[in-house]
């Protein structure tokens, strides 16, 4: 079963599925809660949803944003928000997450000219009509950004704001003593869990920015170094894949040359072989007729003996006779020997130049046949060579990738857990320089307020008394307590009013 067939881009599909390719910017969170924005492109789409592949690993049931590209690779459409319903991890490390997610309102917002009819229908029933048919995606105010999301790029983590405690303002009667009526000061009290509350925040951002900065360097760190393990390892797959290769290359293309080289000389010493032995024949065929031709000779010679015997006895009566008889059969016979050598001659040549062609022939196509069968066992042997080293080349390399990945997952995961341990001693060892600098402060504190206190009161001590004498020295001379009072710059209105019996501080 194909990928394709295998993921629909979401779990439950309810409209038409459509295989196209439309590029589009993901924004969203790793299950590290790492921020990233990435380009990728769907690849099957419908009006709920779409899948498409991704390097990062999300959470099922997280919501990501969503922003499709124009055909001109703008991007000026606005951000939707979609929940992540499906994650297929890849089978090899170069391969890619395969993600389904389902957006928030079902619309065409991918710009198909031409939906389904259950595309329309759907639309149709919730408002959206116009809107897919004209293949816009929904208006910007009807989009909310997801949480902790920004709009136009990644950023940084997300940190609570600090609380800021409120101490209580110090009383009226502390901040101007009324001396007629001092007011007692309330007490204020700060506890520990509330110092603690206060500086929360900022202890929680200081240990999440910790965090991150060690995660960020260490992961950074140990990116680089797995990259370039991976680096030196290819490389050194690759110099001795080529020098193994090279080797084995020269060492058949010797041993093909060498094998050739001795079955052409197998085969042209069996062609020479051959030759010897019809030339061999033809000479015993020569020799034969050579033979032949001695033997009609000796028997002629023999004949014309005993011609000449048969001349000599019976005389010269038939002498004239046997002449001219004998010197016609010499003649005949010699002509005949003639014609016949020389027919038997060009026989036996033109037989030999015959064998002597067609043994050329065969050498020639022999020759041919075993350069072609040669050449045809070394392309195949080296392109049988050639697919085994590409095979062996990707195997180690792919066990190089993984093994450089599971170490650096297990250096990541072990890195991970020392920056935790780490944050939380740090944390627990910041708590409890907190709690006792939250202790000490207190006792500073309290230590303060009693000292600003008892200054406050025996300052509104001393006014009292200084108060309570001058009025005791102004019922015993009312004439001076007039005279304090003209020349501390009092009105005759003031000075006049006890007299006329108004209520005062003093009457009566």
């Amino acid at each position: 079963m194909s990928v394709a067939a295998r993921f629909s881009g979401i779990e439950a599909r309810r409209s038409t599925r459509i295989e196209r390719t439309v590029p589009m910017i993901i924004v969203g969170q790793t299950k590290l809660g790492l921020s990233f924005e990435e380009r990728t492109a769907a690849v099957s789409l419908n009006l709920h949803g779409c899948r498409y592949p991704s390097r990062h690993d999300y959470s099922v049931g997280s919501w990501v944003g969503l922003q499709v590209l124009e055909p001109g690779g703008e991007n000026n459409t606005p951000i939707m928000r979609a929940q992540v319903r499906s994650i297929h991890p890849p089978m090899s490390p170069r391969e890619l997450y395969q993600i389904g997610v389902e957006l928030e309102a079902p619309a065409n917002v991918w710009g198909v000219p031409a939906p389904p009819e259950d595309w329309q229908r759907l639309m149709s029933g919730t408002g959206t009509q116009a809107q897919a048919v004209a293949g816009t995606a929904p208006a910007k105010e009807r989009v909310a950004t997801p949480s902790g999301v920004p709009t136009n790029g990644p950023a940084g983590p997300e940190y609570r704001s600090t609380g800021v405690t409120t101490f209580p303002a110090p009383p009226a009667g502390l901040a101007k003593p009324d001396v007629a009526a001092p007011a007692k000061p309330e007490r204020v009290v700060i506890t520990s869990d509330q110092l603690i509350a206060a500086v929360q925040g900022k202890l929680q951002q200081a240990a999440d920015k910790a965090v991150h900065s060690a995660i960020n360097t260490h992961l950074m760190d140990a990116v680089r170094q797995a990259l370039g393990k991976i680096e030196d390892v290819s490389r050194a797959s690759a110099h001795q894949m080529e020098e193994h290769s090279g080797q084995r290359v020269d060492t058949m293309a010797d041993s093909v040359r060498d094998q050739l080289i001795g079955h052409l000389d197998a085969r042209m010493a069996e062609d020479r072989m051959r030759w010897e032995e019809q030339r061999e024949a033809a000479r015993i065929r020569h020799e034969e007729t050579m033979h032949r031709l001695e033997s009609l000779a000796a028997d002629a010679q023999n004949k014309l003996t005993e011609a000449q015997k048969l001349f000599d006895k019976f005389g010269g009566e038939v002498e004239p006779q046997m002449r001219g008889r004998m010197d016609q059969t010499v003649g005949q016979a010699t002509a005949e020997f003639e014609s016949a050598a020389t027919r038997i001659s060009d026989r036996q040549l033109v037989r030999l130049m015959e064998d002597k062609q067609m043994v050329t022939r065969e050498a020639a196509a022999q020759l041919e046949a075993c350069g072609a069968e040669a050449r045809a066992q070394l392309h195949s042997t080296a392109l049988t060579m050639i697919e085994e080293f590409k095979r062996q080349i990707e195997v180690q390399l792919g066990l190089a990738i993984s093994d450089a990945t599971q170490r650096m997952m297990s250096s990541l995961a072990a890195l991970d857990a020392e920056n935790r341990e780490a944050c939380e001693a740090r944390r627990r060892s910041i708590q409890t320089d907190v709690a006792q600098a939250t202790e000490q402060s207190t006792e500073q504190f309290r230590s303060g307020i009693k000292a600003f206190l008892y200054s406050c009161l025996v300052a509104a001590v001393g006014a009292v008394d200084q108060h309570a004498q001058t009025t005791l020295d102004g019922l015993k001379d009312p004439g001076k307590a007039l005279r304090d009072m003209a020349d501390a710059g009092a009105s005759p209105a003031q000075i006049a009013g006890p007299r006329d019996g108004d209520s005062g501080p003093h009457g009566s």
